[in-house]
């Protein structure tokens, strides 16, 4: 995304000072340096961004390269999922954060994805506002989910593509069995995936969660997605080979 007003940049580490401070001055309970890292070094499904002002700065008292906002996302194959977004107190309410949202969401569309996903305070009216602007809607609410203050989660998604390519989830059933019986891997990882579900489950019911459970939770998403990810790669080798297997089309 690139405007005369500003310029959307792949998250440096050398951004995370002004990013530490912008979380900081947006939230009750900021991120982490050691988190953003994580997701900066250590996720390959994480896309971080940073928005920053053009050469012409961005309105009075906002100068060139300044840190306007910021949003990062996770996206594997039919799922994005929205993790963290702020804007600048400032340049709040000139369309900048819808801004940020629409460009995921037309970043996880393109390689096809099919649902998007995020949880907001349910008392940031604005925030709540302007997802439903952009399509989503409520799709439950974990009690007492935040602390400082102890508030509950509202858990929105919104549909991206009501059809596309097929992925691990929408896979012809007959196509799944064949290759269930042949890739031993393969039904180890649907036993992986079905298990971390299951441990994800357990842990949304929980009214609050320790800061212990919180990090658990993001590693157990962190790896049901990668165990879809190699679930899908595998139906995807299998129907190359049998594609090359019944030889070119009379």
């Amino acid at each position: 995304m690139v405007d005369g007003s500003f310029r959307l940049l792949p998250m440096q580490e050398s951004d995370l000072d002004e990013v530490l401070a912008l979380e900081q001055r947006s939230f009750s309970e900021p991120w982490s340096r050691k988190m953003f890292l994580g997701e900066l070094h250590g996720n390959a499904f994480a896309t971080n961004l940073v928005l920053r002002a053009g050469e012409a700065g961005f309105g009075e008292g906002v100068g060139a390269g300044t840190l306007l906002g910021y949003i990062m996302f996770w996206m594997v194959f039919e799922e994005l999922h929205l993790m963290n977004l702020a804007v600048r107190p400032e340049v709040r309410r000139r369309g900048l954060g819808t801004a940020l949202v629409r460009h995921a969401l037309t970043a996880g569309e393109a390689p096809g994805a099919r649902m998007a996903l995020l949880e907001v305070r349910a008392s940031n009216a604005a925030a709540l506002a302007m997802y439903r602007k952009l399509g989503f809607v409520q799709k439950s609410v974990r009690k007492g989910y935040y602390d400082h203050p102890r508030e509950d989660a509202v858990i929105m998604m919104r549909e991206l593509l009501e059809k596309g390519g097929h992925t691990m989830l929408s896979e012809d059933p007959a196509i799944l069995d064949l290759v269930r019986k042949e890739s031993p891997e393969f039904r180890t990882l649907e036993e992986t995936h079905q298990r971390l579900e299951h441990q994800l489950a357990e842990l949304t019911r929980l009214h609050f969660l320790t800061p212990e459970e919180e990090q658990r939770k993001k590693r157990i998403q962190f790896d049901k997605l990668a165990t879809k990810d190699k679930l899908a790669e595998i139906i995807r080798q299998f129907k190359h080979q049998r594609s090359l297997a019944a030889g070119p089309s009379s």
